[in-house]
């Protein structure tokens, strides 16, 4: 049976589906690595040769921010979905996103990060309390830094796409339906989640929250597995985001009113 609400998962949560994860090679994998990296690399190239080597303004550094990761990941979803497509069969099977009941996969994904998250939630408090004791200042996060230093309507509606729509499906994309499907084949489940969301939490360059981030990677992971489609965990990942940048956009129009 393919269905991902047996009876008798509601005693178990190690009860996965029976259907299997999309087939993705380590070549594949290092391939859409490699040529993502040259990307990225060029990036920054276009950007100088636009500006015409003169240093460009903050507003327009974090103009150019905003539309080079909105770039970059428009291209690894394209870039994914090509690989997909010479497959062969169904390109929505071979990036995982296949389901026959959606709304229960994403009703498993809601009711798991609910129970998960205030464990999130508490151990992000304990690190930022361990860092702020011995008196670390760990790096801010791009997105961070265009929330809070921005107030251009265009660049944080751009900021609000890539956070919460384009960001998300590019990630689950790669780390849960290309590296996770790549690393399952070769180790077992825990192994396999431990990896893909150590890599999830690396690139987002955050050192206080690597690991609540990790965590909520090896969890999007494990919703993977369970359901069998990507459909759940890209549901969690979008709300996921779309409240941390809510909050940070209350939070700073409170700190508007203060000044």
């Amino acid at each position: 049976s393919c269905s991902i609400l047996p009876p008798s998962s509601r005693t178990s949560i190690w009860r996965f589906t029976s259907r299997r994860l999309a087939p993705w090679s380590f070549g594949e994998l290092a391939r859409i690595i490699v040529l993502t990296l040259i990307v990225a690399g060029l990036l920054p190239l276009a950007f100088a040769i636009l500006q015409g080597g003169h240093p460009s303004e903050t507003s327009d550094r974090h103009l150019w921010i905003t539309v080079s990761m909105l770039l970059l990941d428009v291209f690894v979803i394209l870039l994914i979905a090509a690989f997909a497509a010479g497959k062969g069969g169904s390109v929505w099977r071979a990036l995982g996103l296949a389901t026959r009941r959606p709304i229960a996969s994403i009703m498993v994904a809601c009711r798991s990060y609910l129970a998960l998250f205030p464990w999130l939630f508490i151990l992000l408090f304990v690190i930022v309390e361990l860092t702020r004791v011995l008196g670390l200042k760990p790096p801010i996060e791009p997105i961070q830094e265009l929330i809070f230093a921005e107030d251009r309507p265009a660049v944080l509606g751009l900021t609000v796409l890539l956070a919460c729509v384009i960001g998300p499906v590019a990630e689950e994309l790669f780390f849960r339906g290309v590296l996770y499907a790549a690393i399952r084949r070769k180790a077992s489940r825990l192994v396999s989640m431990a990896i893909s969301g150590a890599a999830f939490s690396v690139i987002h360059t955050n050192p206080v929250g690597f690991l609540p981030i990790m965590l909520l990677g090896g969890l999007l992971a494990y919703l993977y597995e369970r359901t069998g489609s990507l459909v759940g965990p890209l549901a969690v990942h979008v709300v996921h985001n779309t409240f941390l940048i809510s909050s940070a956009l209350v939070l700073k129009q409170f700190m508007a009113l203060g000044r």
